[in-house]
């Protein structure tokens, strides 16, 4: 019950404790769910023969090894995962990577909060620290949607979002998980007296990039390229949205003539 015996070609036979017969073991397994009688594994020795000559193996400590090596290559490769998310605290989330519990913590959450209903959703991951020696491991939600979809934006598209707070200076707009600045200076082609008379955080938008960083996952946002008519996004920015994509076409159109031009 707390173990198996295992031929190893010596005088002696070895002892596999249950603890050190896998990675991975979900409460209530026995030894019969992690080992199959008959069949051939790879052991690592983990003691000095005892006083009847018998030594103490782990297959746990190879599959340990093997997957750290494996987060250390994920990590250098700057690789995306798929990972499970197996417990939820105050701080984020708690996913199982390689066999080892990984942090998510909850500002590198993408869209969601960290609640039960997270616990058995399969994210995409990036890595934030590795550490074998303090056995520690952080990834971010994040980081991977916001990679992939900066690879897939451009200047010129047209995206929605939801304002989420006004400075002095314009609107941060949250675009699929990643911020973007919408510029005071590029929200109308007139002048704005009042910010919070445009705009108000929660309010959806549509807006059109006019510049991006891959590298941070920043974008640069307007509205005024929107505008059928300048000013119209101080008298009715609900019209300019419902125009946007018609209105960013002709754009698009009179950017391509000037350009021959």
């Amino acid at each position: 019950s707390n173990g198996c015996i295992v031929d190893i070609g010596a005088k002696a036979s070895a002892f596999l404790p249950a603890q050190e017969a896998a990675l991975i073991q979900a409460q209530g397994d026995d030894i019969g769910d992690l080992v199959n009688l008959d069949e051939e594994y790879d052991f690592q020795i983990i003691s000095e023969e005892d006083e009847n000559g018998q030594l103490l193996v782990s297959i746990q400590r190879i599959q340990y090894r093997a997957a750290w090596e494996k987060v250390v290559e994920l990590q250098a490769n700057d690789e995306v995962l798929e990972a499970n998310v197996i417990a939820v605290n105050r701080g984020g989330a708690i996913c199982l990577v390689e066999g080892r519990r990984a942090f998510l913590p909850g500002s590198h959450l993408t869209g969601q909060l960290p609640t039960e209903d997270l616990i058995g959703q399969t994210l995409p991951l990036k890595f934030l620290e590795v550490n074998q020696e303090a056995n520690k491991l952080v990834v971010s939600n994040r980081k991977a949607v916001v990679e992939q979809q900066m690879a897939d934006l451009s200047r010129g598209d047209l995206v929605q979002g939801m304002v989420k707070a006004l400075k002095p200076y314009g609107a941060f707009v949250e675009v699929g998980g990643m911020s973007g600045l919408l510029h005071i200076s590029q929200i109308s082609y007139d002048r704005i007296e009042d910010l919070e008379k445009v705009l108000q955080p929660g309010m959806q938008v549509k807006c059109m990039i006019i510049d991006h960083d891959k590298v941070n996952g920043r974008i640069a946002l307007s509205t005024k390229t929107l505008e059928p008519e300048p000013g119209d996004m101080l008298k009715d920015p609900e019209m300019v949205f419902d125009k946007a994509e018609d209105t960013a076409q002709k754009y698009h159109e009179r950017m391509e003539q000037e350009r021959k031009a």
